[in-house]
């Protein structure tokens, strides 16, 4: 009989005018996975984030080991894909390698000039409203702190300020990243991601373009920050979570440079797979297989200019069929949630 078997892992894996270049570096991504058990892998999909040229980054003399690059039909974020109805032997490392030159942002605010939103611009079409669980702009909470905000405000820089700054007080860090906004309101806080849910939910709340900026760390650590658009200047950067790591620094309007982006805001939508992706930071995976228990179990690493810099391992399950009820991203979900979910294995949909 055929089982199935659907697995999604990720780990915790703009223009913007006042700029200046930062490093060079080579840099690494890969993923090895290695089969265990004897069963027959019948189709096998691996999915790899594609960095691209932007406003934090340029990306030059990008090769891969396996599969073929496509774009997402929401954001322009590139994937490398890996489809193959057949595992071959007991690992598959998919790679990419490619040069980057990050840039160091530092805004000097008094050349930003507000000017009124053009609604047909992209950052307006792509990057405003409500977004399933994570972005819910009518939320009671996100209300109320908004209008409290933007009542202290003088104008939407100074209210994207205290934004950030309330959310880097009031909210403390918790382990395990990209909560709902429930959840994250629930348990008083989160990682990086959910910080920037946080930010993200309240400057969209007042209209404000924003989105979530997904990274490597150049030490293959994951990381994530928030921007918000301004029209006629660009993208600016804010990072909550270190802000609320480090009280005495400030992350308004600057970046490092030492991260590599290698997605922006989420729920992709790639036509060539028929699952969907909230966050991409390093890799998804999803089999089938025929016979008894088989698992296949993912390491990802990174190198910078030849040296390794980081290491993440995961590892699935070994049961033929996933317990719980999940996303069709992978990730644990309410059961009584509305929508196409998969339940013990089994693809449903909860009216």
């Amino acid at each position: 009989m055929n089982k199935r078997f659907i697995l999604c892992c990720f780990a915790l894996v703009c223009a913007i005018i006042s700029m200046a270049q930062g490093k060079a570096y080579n840099f690494t991504n890969q993923v090895t996975f290695t089969k265990s058990g004897s069963g027959e892998i019948t189709r096998f999909i691996g999915i790899m984030p594609v960095p691209q040229s932007d406003e934090y980054q340029t990306v030059r003399n990008f090769t891969c080991s396996h599969g073929n690059i496509m774009e997402d039909a929401n954001y322009g974020n590139k994937a490398l894909l890996f489809d193959t109805n057949e595992f071959p032997g007991q690992t598959l490392t998919m790679k990419t390698n490619f040069d980057v030159m990050t840039n160091v942002v530092s805004v000097d605010f008094s050349k930003v000039k507000i000017k009124d939103y053009d609604s047909n611009s992209e950052a307006c079409k792509q990057h405003l409203g409500n977004r399933g669980e994570y972005i819910n702009i009518t939320h009671p909470y996100i209300v109320r702190t908004g209008d409290e905000l933007w009542s202290q405000s003088s104008d939407i820089i100074d209210y994207a300020r205290r934004c950030y700054e309330y959310v880097a007080s009031h909210f403390r860090y918790i382990n395990g990243s990209f909560r709902t906004l429930q959840q994250i309101l629930d348990e008083g806080g989160g990682e990086c991601g959910d910080f920037s849910t946080l930010v993200v939910n309240l400057l969209r709340y007042k209209g404000i373009p924003s989105r979530h900026i997904i990274c490597l760390k150049l030490n293959g650590v994951c990381h994530v920050w928030a921007d918000f658009y301004i029209e006629g200047y660009g993208w600016i950067p804010l990072d909550a979570q270190m802000k609320n790591a480090n009280p005495r620094s400030d992350y308004f309007g600057k970046y490092n440079g030492e991260c590599i982006v290698v997605a922006k805001d989420f729920s992709y939508d790639y036509a060539e797979v028929d699952f969907d992706m909230d966050f991409l930071q390093t890799y998804y995976y999803w089999y089938w297989y025929n016979g008894t228990t088989t698992s296949i179990n993912g390491q990802h690493t990174t190198k910078n200019n030849g040296q390794a810099t980081g290491l993440d391992n995961i590892s699935a399950s070994n049961a033929t069929t996933p317990s719980g009820t999940y996303s069709l991203s992978g990730m644990h979900v309410n059961p009584q949630i509305k929508g196409i979910v998969i339940k013990d294995g089994k693809k449903i949909l909860n009216r």
